[in-house]
């Protein structure tokens, strides 16, 4: 094919891709102004995640900030406002644990002399725990809510909850360091001497509480005769940062 033959083709092909896109152009001209707005709209969607994604971080960083400011003070005012500003963060999650520690220990400690105070810090901590649980947190988070949980039904009577509780924890998470504990209490649950200790704990007279210096020394002729003494010195709430404790634990 000669010089003026290739030209020629080249011009030929030339204008059918300029009429081909013409032909295009024509058909999505309508259609301008949607195709535009689809695109603007991608934009600012794209944008706005991005804001967001960057407030979610500027947020748990706060989060973070005003629960760890308040462990060493153990601010629980501040703790539950980090709960109540940051709800579904890790560090609400954490805060709310404290939280439910906190109220678990005070009930083992009220449920002695004040039985209905006692109990209502105890419903309140089983109440912080399922909130967490229910927030699907992750692993130590996780198994400090469902160890948690269980304790606080065990020091509630709720045997067959807690002993279910207990078993969840095995079962879920087998690598738990609380894995030992969970099985020592579902073994001890699993005595008939554990429930009747509780069912005469449940039923025995509130005690005043002692007065500040003294100290109060359990009635050993009410206790079952079956039942350890050592089930009364598990009466003492856990040491702070501990799982928080049952008064079987």
């Amino acid at each position: 094919m000669d010089r003026d033959s290739r030209v020629a083709l080249d011009e030929i092909e030339d204008n059918d891709l300029a009429n081909g896109t013409r032909a295009v152009v024509e058909r999505i001209r309508p259609h301008l102004g949607t195709i535009l707005l689809v695109v603007l709209v991608a934009f600012a969607a794209a944008a706005v995640w991005t804001l967001i994604r960057a407030q979610q971080a500027a947020q748990q960083t706060a989060a973070w900030d005003e629960c760890l400011a308040a462990l060493p003070e153990e601010d629980m005012g501040r703790l539950r406002d980090v709960v109540a500003r940051y709800g579904g963060s890790d560090a609400s999650e954490w805060a709310e644990l404290v939280l439910a520690d906190a109220a678990l220990n005070d009930g083992n400690r009220l449920v002695a002399s004040d039985r209905d105070l006692g109990r209502r810090r105890l419903e309140e901590a089983a109440a912080r725990y399922t909130s967490v649980n229910a927030q699907g947190p992750k692993d130590l988070a996780a198994q400090r809510a469902i160890l948690g949980l269980a304790r606080t039904r065990e020091s509630l009577g709720d045997l067959d909850e807690a002993r279910r509780g207990y078993q969840t924890l095995v079962d879920e998470h087998p690598d738990s360091a609380f894995r030992g504990l969970a099985e020592e209490r579902i073994a001890a649950l699993s005595r008939a001497g554990t429930e009747r200790w509780y069912k005469w704990f449940q039923s025995r007279p509130a005690v005043a509480a002692p007065a500040a210096g003294a100290t109060a020394e359990p009635a050993a002729e009410n206790l079952p005769a079956d039942e350890p003494a050592t089930a009364q010195e598990s009466a003492e709430p856990a040491a702070a940062g501990e799982p928080a404790a049952s008064p079987a634990g």
